[in-house]
């Protein structure tokens, strides 16, 4: 199956040192969808992706280690985001354990 990549909201901080979005995995021919909740941290040209939104806060006001978690720099995430995916975009990340 091949999927694309679709960033259906973002918000950036007044700083504009980091970027909050949402983030669409889709084949509409066969049915796929899966989202994601990412940071962009703007200094470090990283992404890092979390399943749930829970985790996400967990990680930002606590700066929970333990939130799951999985990392990707700017230059990867603008390939996969650019072209089509063998699979599901989660298959590509590497998962930090809880």
């Amino acid at each position: 199956m091949k999927t694309r990549l679709k960033t259906i909201h973002e918000e950036e901080y007044s700083d504009r040192s980091r970027v909050l979005g949402v983030l669409l995995n889709y084949n509409e021919e066969e049915g796929f969808k899966d989202s994601l909740i990412y940071i962009f941290n703007q200094e470090r040209a990283t992404y890092v992706f979390f399943n749930i939104i829970v985790d996400m806060i967990d990680y930002l006001m606590w700066n929970d280690s333990k939130a799951k978690r999985a990392y990707m720099e700017e230059k990867e995430f603008d390939w996969y985001y650019d072209n089509e995916i063998d699979g599901a975009f989660t298959d590509k990340l590497t998962w930090s354990e809880k």
